[in-house]
């Protein structure tokens, strides 16, 4: 995409004329970006050392945008996976158990609402899915996050998909204190004094990931990153409760890796 709309300033900006703001205004207005055509979520790239130029990006366009690179789910497998009857999220790549520390302490919420053991009584498949493998598929098939279909975390219980999976843009304040499946865009990556990694979504009135220290070199070797522009416009999926900082800033520490997942685009 060559050009998006700061709504920071209101101006229609060419990647290269953004790429030429003062380094201060830049990292500001880069979470202020929407595709001029149709509004949706944009991000902005650096140019790279190899070669590849600055650019814009976006997604998800609104239907129809005349913007929109053109994107192909298989409706019948989407048909098959939202008519299954449960998906069992494995925190652990394959292991059996995920220490009590962390899903220990539990608390009335309501992602628990519209979930029933009646579901236990019907016969069907059950999907072992890792994070992965699950944010692939809210990417890929847009009906499942906000589907029926039930979702089991350990020591969480279940619940339907659309209670567990909530989309990046619509996570506010009131969404401070409750365990959720978090994904969506990130609009950028930065290193903090302290060497954590905070990964944004948009601007102060959106959720911020914050990744300790001794998490940034795993996370950067796992999936291959260069460079930290390489992770603007990557999708993230992020298992935990967020919380609102004293300059009322929401965001959520990622306690464990295995808990998140990126797909670079």
């Amino acid at each position: 995409m060559n050009n998006a709309r700061c709504t920071d300033d209101g101006v229609i900006y060419s990647a290269l004329e953004f790429s030429r703001q003062l380094s201060s205004d830049l990292e500001i207005k880069r979470r202020f970006l929407q595709c001029p055509a149709c509004g949706g979520p944009a991000f902005f790239r650096h140019a790279s050392p190899i070669g590849r130029s600055a650019c814009f990006g976006a997604r998800p366009h609104a239907q129809g945008c005349q913007l929109a690179a053109q994107e192909f789910a298989d409706e019948n497998q989407e048909e098959k996976l939202i008519h299954g009857r449960r998906i069992v999220v494995d925190f652990g790549y394959g292991s059996p158990t995920r220490p009590e520390s962390f899903f220990g302490s539990r608390q009335p919420d309501p992602m628990q609402e519209g979930a029933g053991r009646k579901h236990d009584q019907l016969h069907g498949h059950i999907y072992h899915r890792r994070v992965g493998s699950l944010l692939r598929t809210l990417i890929e098939y847009p009906t499942f996050g906000n589907s029926d279909l039930i979702v089991d975390i350990e020591g969480r219980g279940e619940a339907p998909a659309r209670n567990v999976f909530q989309p990046l843009e619509s996570a506010t304040h009131h969404f401070s204190g409750y365990f959720r499946g978090y994904w969506g865009v990130i609009s950028d990556a930065k290193l903090a004094p302290d060497n954590s990694l905070w990964l944004n979504s948009g601007g102060n009135d959106n959720i911020s990931f914050c990744l300790d220290s001794q998490f940034v070199d795993v996370i950067i070797k796992r999936y291959g990153i260069e460079d930290l522009e390489d992770i603007a416009g990557a999708y993230i999926l992020v298992f935990g409760t967020p919380r609102v900082s004293q300059n009322g800033k929401l965001f959520c520490v990622v306690e464990d890796i295995n808990l998140m997942a990126l797909r670079l685009t």
